[in-house]
Parts: structure tokens; sequence; C-alpha cells
């Protein structure tokens, strides 16, 4: 036979566009499956394939086994590659162009001996498809493509993961956002103690540039039991590295304060001067050809002013009124005078300027990568990468935490206002190490060794170096919220995290016939030293500016509320977690034949709880309820007991037709996770071991002795070494004088998250078309939710008569144990009650046409949760969700993490005659969720976090005027009869008639739809200067472009109050009918739930790139 080689082009989207698939073990390669047959139908055992990394001549090799079956594992993401497949007697087949996903296998079967130009053209056009994906479970990848083309303004990996359907926001299929897990090189790259929401290290600036990120998957339903770490998404990066050629790039980016829009609605906001900057240059190349590669990044990126975290743009009002469009508080400027004037002349502290420095704010980060790739033989292959990154950035003071009860809204806002040196600092420092070898012993073993190391610290700093207490002032009475702040942050003085993490995995892979065996080992082990005193200087409330004034007078007036938290002597005030996880896991991929194949495995996994606690005698003894309200004491010495999580997956891939254009995909398993270590370490940190936290729970803890405490700012610890008369057994000094006022343990049969999930998918191409419709349908079932309770919280058995809820008349009547207060206790659990997630997605995805190409996809969510768990410290966390009742409540809410509706699209349009490209992003879904509730605590258990009840008449409610002045100055702004009728048009104009005779649900309700378009415009100047291939390119990126062209268009929303909708506030003493107020928004009372945000983070904005590659 005439021998003649055939040249298919394989294209498939990691160069082009978002797709779905599965991964495979800790996402750094990808792999290359099959079967050979003959052209009578026979497997072709010991059919030789070969696949070479053309850019770096990188090899892989196998031989098919006696079913034709053949697996090239760990190979270089990207491409091109050429494949060759080569059998005795047979022309050799060769495939050209050839690139390959993250973590998704490619699937290549082909028939040796075949010459018939039909089915060459079938090839063409399926790989094209990219149909030789095997997938099974709901994922996202993003290649080099989609990152050059699509917009970027953060620079950010984040900036691209919302390209999956299924996400809103950080978040991913209903999940919390720090329930993910993201890597990079296999390295973890979390924010793993949990402090905010975002999933990457590094505060507000990015770990590592995006210049140096090779390719981006997102993986929710990942049936390969070699991944895990998470119950929400996987989410993975890999690193660009070195080429026989010497390649890089030079670049720069701009935002100034030209670049942005200033009008909202028609109407100009303030232009504060500001920009973001960033500069940097990547590198790479051979040290040996074919054998030995570099790849270097280091990026500089600057924002200053309106640009940069912490600039605050709030102003003084003159005549208490508040302006929120023009970011004008009610705070009196008279007042804010008032009191500067009285800090420095009684008290000599300056708390700074209360306006006007926005302009001020500094955030920089200085990143530096490194890569070396080795190609040690044939066999083996190795690669090593470090980076690191330094950021400092500053932020507004902390919104509302402190002592409950607490304000509803936050102390930088419309309603009130902290002076400078009460805000604080970050610097971040992460560092990180990963090492990888990949073996290929013969055709049917391989085996991946992988090492990891991070470290990630993030350290608080002050702008004044000068101690003070941190002080608020409410609006009036104990009943109000915040007015002014100052002083030194509440969390930021000795506020340190240092987070160690080692990892070691080894997966051997073993081929025969039709099995792919894959088993491994995994450990890790995450340390972590957590200084963390809150209220570490002190913290006062005063209720009123007059009362203030007063301190340090003859006729000073006692604060309504007071905090501390000191070292007891000889004590570090890091606390220390070292939690390590052994894995054990074995799978099958079984290939029936070339058409279906399915994965089944078992992951075993057990926590370790490495160092030792000293428990506290005093929190011991204590008698106090588990979460069935069953009496039971705790251990605040020992950690959860260690058990073995099993996790069983099974996967599949249908290709019905066998032409790959219907693929039917899906699995179900467990999938087990981690929570944001903070809650852990929220253990020795305020169990009274290291340190005592004064922290009341309520203005009833607080009652015997409050009135005898006197403002003390030249000794953060006044108090302690001068006791207030009845507070005797609050100022303790060490662990056995009693336990302290707030606590917090973890549950000794607490158990790590996990959930039960299942997917189904569909994948269509549309014949004679570039389409491919996708559809996945996922559901997500608790197993082990996280919960926090109360302890110290017993039922009342008393209601209101206003509404069908739980009255409080005095703390007995929900105080357990009256030797600590009711809401002193928290305890880290397990809910018994399970939460669920269901999403839809459909959708469609175009394959590159004459330089077009894109996605869109819609997704419908719904989810339900018992709780949120949305703060970092546990008090914070068990408070963070409105009630009916109680915090303790144990019953299903609408999820904080999903909205129903979502459209995600993206579009490339590339001019190649021109050099233009024209990249596009879409999203259009409801902004969020949110609660209505009550501005103050309403059924009397010291906590303002009560749902808003709607009565069937609102002649039934007690309504009292609000007025301004008082005496015979008194003037009445609103009378009661006004407020009525006010409130029945706010529940008529907002939607809410049908809710009448009942407490309106948790997170029932949407946030206004937005529509947001970004564009980018890159334009090729200059190529082949210097050599061939190098370019010099100009970018434009617009982001919210409709805002653009419109200044109603693309505006996002925000609640009146900071953490939902408070209409009403509780006028009076408490009662279980009581009197109400409506509240205000400017000067007229509230009328909508929601209004437009006032800053230019809202409106258009522009970056200008210039980019030098070669």
């Amino acid at each position: 036979m005439k021998s003649k080689t055939l040249k298919k082009t394989v294209l498939i989207a990691a160069i082009a566009f978002c797709g779905y698939g599965t991964v495979h073990a800790q996402v750094t390669t990808s792999n290359m499956t099959g079967i050979v047959t003959t052209a009578d139908g026979k497997a072709s055992s010991g059919a030789t394939i070969k696949a070479t990394h053309l850019p770096s001549g990188t090899s892989y090799s196998a031989k098919a086994n006696a079913s034709g079956n053949f697996n090239l594992p760990n190979m270089r993401v990207g491409g091109p590659y050429r494949v060759e497949i080569t059998y005795a007697g047979q022309q050799p087949q060769v495939y050209e162009d050839v690139y390959l996903e993250l973590g998704q296998p490619f699937v290549l079967n082909s028939v040796v001996g075949e010459t018939k130009t039909t089915d060459i053209a079938e090839v063409m056009i399926t790989a094209a498809g990219r149909s030789n994906v095997n997938k099974t479970g709901a994922a996202t990848n993003v290649g080099q493509k989609q990152i050059q083309d699509l917009p970027q303004a953060n620079r950010s990996i984040t900036e691209f993961t919302r390209l999956t359907p299924q996400a809103n926001g950080n978040s991913f299929a209903g999940r919390d956002a720090r329930y993910n897990n993201l890597q990079i090189d296999g390295a973890n790259f979390n924010n793993g103690f949990g402090l905010s929401s975002s999933p990457l290290p590094g505060g507000n600036s990015q770990p590592i540039s995006l210049d140096a990120i090779q390719e981006i998957s997102v993986n929710i339903a990942p049936f390969d039991v070699t991944q895990s770490g998470f119950t929400g998404a996987g989410i993975n990066a890999v690193t660009k590295s070195g080429t026989n050629k010497f390649h890089g790039s030079l670049y720069g980016y701009y935002n100034g304060k030209e670049l942005n829009g200033w009008k909202i609605n028609g109407k100009d906001i303030e232009k504060v001067s500001g920009g973001q900057v960033t500069n940097g240059f990547t590198v790479g190349g051979p040290i040996v050809q074919n054998k030995l590669f570099f790849f270097i990044s280091a990026e500089r990126e600057t924002s200053t002013g309106a640009n940069a975290s912490g600039a605050n743009l709030w102003k003084a009002s003159q005549d208490g009124v508040s302006d929120p469009a023009n970011n004008i508080s009610r705070v009196k400027e008279s007042d804010l005078i008032a009191v500067r004037n009285h800090l420095i002349n009684r008290w000599g502290y300056d708390p700074g300027r209360y306006q006007g420095y926005a302009n001020e704010a500094v955030q920089k980060g200085d990143k530096f990568l490194a890569r070396l790739d080795w190609n040690i033989n044939d066999q083996h292959k190795f690669a090593i990468r470090y980076n690191i990154l330094n950021g400092t950035s500053m932020q507004v003071a902390n919104g509302n935490s402190g002592p409950s009860p607490r304000s509803t809204w936050n102390r930088v806002s419309d309603r009130a206002m902290t002076f400078e040196n009460g805000n604080y600092g970050f610097e971040n420092k992460v560092s990180s190490l990963t090492a990888e070898l990949n073996s290929t012993f013969n055709s049917n073993l391989s085996n991946k060794l992988l090492f990891t190391y991070s470290k990630i610290q993030d350290l608080r700093s002050t702008p004044s170096d000068t101690l003070f207490p941190f002080v608020d002032i409410w609006d009036g009475s104990p009943n109000g919220g915040n007015y002014i702040s100052f002083g030194t942050e509440l969390f930021s003085y000795l506020n340190d995290v240092v987070n160690d993490n080692f990892s070691f995995i080894n997966n051997l892979t073993y081929n025969a016939g039709k099995h792919t065996v894959t088993g491994g080992v995994a450990y890790e082990m995450q340390k972590f030293g957590n200084s963390y005193t809150r209220m570490g200087t002190g913290y006062y409330r005063y209720a009123s500016v007059a009362d203030f004034l007063k301190t340090g007078t003859a006729n000073e007036v006692a604060p309504i509320m007071f905090g501390l938290t000191y070292p007891y002597a000889n004590q570090d005030t890091y606390a220390r977690v070292n939690f390590g996880l052994g894995s054990a896991y074995v799978q099958d991929r079984i290939a029936l034949n070339d058409k279906f194949n399915f994965t089944v495995g078992v992951r075993a996994e057990l926590p370790f709880y490495l160092n030792d606690l000293t428990a506290n005698p005093s929190i011991d003894a204590l008698e106090l309820l588990d979460k069935n309200g069953n009496p039971t004491k705790y251990s605040s010495g020992s950690w959860p007991k260690s058990r073995v999580m099993i996790s069983p997956r099974v996967g599949f891939n249908y290709d019905v037709l066998g032409d790959r254009s219907l693929t039917v995909r899906g699995g179900s398993g467990v999938f087990s996770g981690r929570v944001p270590f903070v809650w852990l370490t929220n253990m020795p940190t305020n169990a009274g071991v290291l340190q005592n936290t004064i922290e009341p729970g309520s203005y009833a803890a607080v009652a015997g002795w409050i009135n005898n405490v006197t403002f003390q700012p030249q000794d953060i610890y006044y108090h302690l070494n001068n006791v207030p008369a009845g507070a005797e057994n609050v100022f303790i000094t060490s662990p056995k004088a009693g336990a302290p006022s707030s606590f917090s343990l973890v549950d000794q049969d607490f158990k790590m998250p996990s959930v039960w999930r299942s997917s189904l998918g569909i994948d269509y191409k549309v014949p004679n078309s570039v389409l491919t419709l996708t559809t996945d349908i996922l559901y997500t079932k608790d197993i082990n939710a996280v919960f926090q309770f109360g302890a110290n919280r017993k039922a009342s058995t008393q209601k209101m008569t206003y509404a069908d809820r739980v009255y409080y008349p005095n703390a007995a009547s929900y105080t357990y144990n009256s030797a600590i207060g009711a809401n002193s206790a928290t305890i880290l659990t397990n809910t018994d009650t399970k939460g669920y997630a269901f999403s839809a997605t459909f959708g469609a995805q175009m394959r590159p046409w004459k330089g077009l190409s894109g996605s869109a996809f819609y997704t419908y969510s719904k989810a339900e949760e018992v709780s949120s768990n949305s703060g970092s410290n546990a008090s914070s966390s068990w408070l963070g969700s409105p009630t009916v009742d109680s915090p303790n409540q144990d019953f299903l809410s609408i999820s904080n993490y999903a909205v129903p509706h979502r459209v995600v699209a993206n579009v490339t349009y590339e001019i190649k005659k021109t050099g233009t490209t024209i990249g596009a992003y879409y999203s259009g879904a409801h902004q969020g969720r949110y609660s209505y509730y009550y501005s103050n605590d309403v059924n009397g258990d010291g906590i303002a976090n009560d749902l808003l009840y709607l009565p069937n008449s609102t002649a039934d409610m007690n309504f009292a005027n609000i007025t301004t002045g008082s005496g015979a100055n008194t003037t009445v702004l609103f009378t009661a009869d006004q407020q009525r009728a006010a409130f029945d048009q706010f529940i008529k104009d907002n939607g809410l008639e049908g809710y009448r005779g009942q407490i309106l649900p948790r997170n029932e309700f949407l946030m206004p739809w937005l529509n947001r378009v970004d564009i980018r415009l890159t334009q090729n100047l200059f190529t082949d200067m210097v050599q061939k291939g190098d370019k010099i390119q100009l970018s434009l990126d617009i982001l919210n472009f409709g805002n653009m062209l419109n200044s109603e268009w693309g505006i996002q929303d925000q609640n009146v109050s900071s953490y939902g909708a408070a209409i009403l506030g509780r006028s009076g003493s408490l009662s279980p009918n009581p009197t109400f107020q409506m509240l205000r928004s400017g000067n007229e009372l509230v009328t909508s739930p929601n209004r437009p945000a006032s800053s230019r983070f809202t409106t258009w904005s522009a970056m200008f790139g210039m980019k030098y590659s070669f």
C-alpha cells in the first residue's frame, strides 16, 4: 500500500470560548485518551501514539493495549500538539494543531488504515466542534484567547470565573464563596482563613499577574475523586511556561480621573482625583533546547484616590439631612467639629479629618513569579514555580461590629461618619512554591507527584500610632444607631494572621484493557496563627453627642455600652490551629466502547487537629444547652473528633450517535470541603484562655455596672486595674476567675461540610452550523451543613401581641444559666436541617467562524439554607442573619448566595487583515437578595436583627411622632398618622400587599435587575519589527459600556440600610405591642427599599493599555 500521511486539523475551544468538562488530578495538566481500531473495527493492540508539544519539543508517547485503549497522562496545557499514530503495516495518522485544555481529557479515537476523505472531513468538523473533550460534570474553561480578548479591569482570575453560568459573584451553585477551593499550579491559593468573601489571598492586590496565567478552569461537579476541598467550586489555574523560542511582553495599563464616568441618572457626582497604573513584563525561553525552559513575570499595580480601596467619599451635612445621591451624610458638620475639638482640647487626641481626604488613598501591589520546566527525559518531566506578593491598602472602619445591640447601618454611610484615624490598613504578603514531577514508566503506568507550600500573612495597620479607645456615638438614644465614630479601629490593635500551608499529593495511574485505574494519597497541613484582640484598645458607646461632650467634666454621663479585650499575664495573643487532612482514593475509568465510558471512585479523608488546646475550667463547669435545647456541658480544651469522611462518586459520558454530535453526560457523588479556619481559631481566641473579651450581648448584661464606667482614654486598661463597682466578675484576670463575658466553642461532634451533588448535561452540535447547544442541571443537598447557635439561649414562654413572635420581657426570660449573658456563648456545630441548591443552565456556544466566536447561557437557580454564617467572628456569624424569634432558629430560608435568573454571554470578533479584535462580555441578573427588618431590637433579646411583620391593617399599629429639637423648641416633622399612611403606601408601592398578616421571610426579596456590558478593543500597530512575530498592541477596556452611552444605564442599587431594608424602628421602651417610627431617607420618609449607588464605582470606566510582545 502506498504510504500517505493524513493531516487533520483539530481545534478546540480552549483557544476560543468557554465550555464544560471534568477534571483530573490537582488540575495542573491535561491528558489525551482514546481507542485505536483498524478499518475493519478490530482493536489495534500495539499501535504507537506520540504527541509532541511543538513550542517546547516536549513529547509524550504510549502504546495501545489489547483493547485498543491508550492514555497519555500529565500533558502540558495548550499547544499546538502534533499527534502521530502508527501501526505496523498501516499508514500513519497525523493530527496537527491539537490544543489541550486544563483538566479536560481530550478524546482521540483513531482508525488506522482509514483513507476515506469523507471521514477525514467528519473528523475535522467534529474536532473543531470541541466534542473531543470527555466531559461529565459542569465546568468552565477559560483559555489564552479569552484571557487576551475579553474585557478586564482588575486583571484578576475572578474576572474570568464570572463566565461560569452558575456563578453569582464569587459564589457558585448557591454556596458561600468561602466554600470554594482555588489552586494555582496545584498549590492552594485560597483565602483560607475566610475574613472576606474573596476567593484569593492578598487583600485588594492580585497575587499573580494575569499575564502569567495560561488557563483557568472552574469545576462545580468534577466526579474525579482526585478533586476535593470544596463544596462550592474548585477553581484552578496554571501559569505559563517557557518554550524553545524566547518570548515575552512589556506592558502598561492606565486609568485616570478623565477615564471614568461622573454622572448618575443625569446628575453630576463629585469628581475625585485618582488613577490606576499597572506596569509589568514577562519573559520565557529555553535554557537548553527541548530540555530546560524558564518563565519570569513581574508586575506592579498602583491605585490612588477614588480608584483605591478605603477612599471615603462621604461628606458632612449642614442641616442634619442626608443626600445619598451626592454622598452627603446626615451627620452635622457642627457635631463633628465639636467632637473633634473636645478630643483635642480635653483629651489631647486628634482623631484626624472627617472628610476631604479621599484623593489621598493609596493601594499598591508588587508581584514576582519564576518558573522552570525540565524535560528530564521522555519518561520524566519536572516543573517548579515560585511567586511572591507584597500588597498594601487602606480600608474604611468596620461596619457595625461590637457589643449587642448593634447598629443596623454602617459607621461610614449616609447615616454615620468616622474620623480618619478610625480607619485601618492591610499589609498582605503571599508567597508560594510548587514542585511537580510527572513520570510515565511505560504505556500502562504513570505517576504524578506534587509538593506545594504557601505562606499568607495579613497584618493590619492604623493611620495613627497613638492608641485610643474606639468610640461610637449614637444618634440620641440606646435604640438608635451609629452617628459619629473615632479611635483605634476595633480589630486592628495587635491583629495579625499567618497561614502556612503544605501539601503532598501522589497519584498513580495504571491502564489495563478497558480500565484506567488511578489510586492516590494526599496530605495537607495548614498552620494558622491568629492574633486577634477585638476591642483591644477599649470600646465605649455614648447615646448622643451631648453625652460624649460631657466626658472629662464634672457633669460626665456614663456610656451606654463598654467592651474590651485584654491578654492574661504572660500570654501570647496568637491563637494557633494546626490542621491536617489525610486522603486516600481510588477510581476506575472504564471505556466500555468508543461511545460510552464511566468513572467510579471513592475518596476517604481524615481530618487531624494537631495542636493541643488549654481548657478553661470556668467554661467547662458551665451547664449550657445543646442545639436541641437539652442541658449539657462543653469542653473548651478539645477539638472535634476526627472521623473519616467517605466521598463516593460516579460519572459517565455517552456519545449517543458515535460522532460526538450528541453527548449525554452526568454523575453523582459526595464532595467534602472545609470551613473558613477563622471559625476554628475562634475557640482558642475566645475561650478565655489567652485573653478575656468583654463583649456584652445586650444592655441588660451591663445594667449592673455601666453607670460606674467613666471615659479613661489615657489608659486602655484603666477599668481592668480599677474595676467598676458591680463588674467584679466581668474584669477577670485568669481563666480560673470565671467564664469570660463572651466565648466561642466548637462542638466535639462537629463535622466538616459535605454535600451530595448530582449533575446531568447534554451537548448537541447543530448539523451544518457552528453552534453547540448545551444544558446542565445541578442538584446539591447538604450532608453536613454548618450552624452556629447560642448555647445559653432558652425558649421564652411569652408572645408579642403585635405579631406572632416570641417576646423576651427581660434577660431572665431567655437566659438559661444566669452566670453568663444569654448571648455570650456560641457553638460551632452542624444543623440537622439540610439545605439544598438547584440550578438549570441552557445555552449555546459558537465555534470560531470567520473570526467570530462566543457563547450565551441562561441559568435558573434556587437555594435554601439554615444560616449564611456570613461573619468571620463567631458572634458575628451567629448574628449575621435576620431572624423571626432567635438566631438559633433551625429552619430553611432562601440562601444569600443564589439569584433566580442570570444571563451571561461573551463574544469576540477578530479582523485578521487589520489586526483588530473586539471582545464583549454581558451579564444580566438581579443584584442580590435582601430582607426587611427593624432598625433595632423589637422582641427584647438584645439583638437588632428582627424580621419585619406586616399587619393586616396598619390601624393596629402604634406610631410615635417624629420630632426635632426638645422642650419648647420641639417641632413635629411627621405625625403618627402621616407615617401610618406612608407605611401603607410603601407596602402598596413595593409589592408587599400579599404578605400582610405575616413576618416577611428572610432573603425573599430581590434587588433590581442589572444589565452590564463590558467591551475590549485591541489593535496591533506594528509587527515583525525586531524579529518575526513581535508586535505592539494598543488596548482599550471599557467597563459598563452602556453607562457611557446613557448615565441611567448600568447603575447599581443599594439597600436603604447597610444590611438590608430597615423600614421601621421601635420607639420608646420595650413592649409586646411596641410603638414605631418610620425611617427616613434624606428629609423624606423612606419610599423604597433600594436606591441608586452614589460613587463612581458604579459608572463607566476605561483603561488604556500598551503591550509589546515578542
